[in-house]
């Protein structure tokens, strides 16, 4: 049975969605994909992932050192044409003054 949801990682740089997906693809099955509009970040690219449990991407989040932010993201859009989210888990590179 097909999931109703996929993980997405997203970025507040490019520079920072380029230098994971190196490093993820090393684990992970995945697609450089446009931010999904339901995410707010500077940067318009994020990682989705193919491959991986949900505790296998938190850990890798963690192990970055570059901010990124880990969602779970409904495949069915709601009334509003958007999906629902869920914030996974932060990388510890995010300080809180971003």
């Amino acid at each position: 049975m097909k999931n109703d949801y996929f993980f997405v990682m997203a970025f507040n740089s490019t520079s920072h969605s380029i230098q994971t997906e190196k490093k993820a693809k090393e684990l992970f099955s995945l697609s450089v994909i446009p931010t999904p509009r339901e995410l707010t970040n500077d940067c318009g690219l994020a990682i989705k992932f193919h491959s991986g449990s949900k505790e296998q991407l938190i850990d890798f989040t963690s192990s970055l050192k570059v901010p990124a932010e880990l969602y779970c993201i409904w495949q069915e859009k709601e009334e509003s044409g958007l999906r629902k989210i869920n914030q996974i888990t932060r990388s510890t590179a995010f300080t809180d003054d971003e």
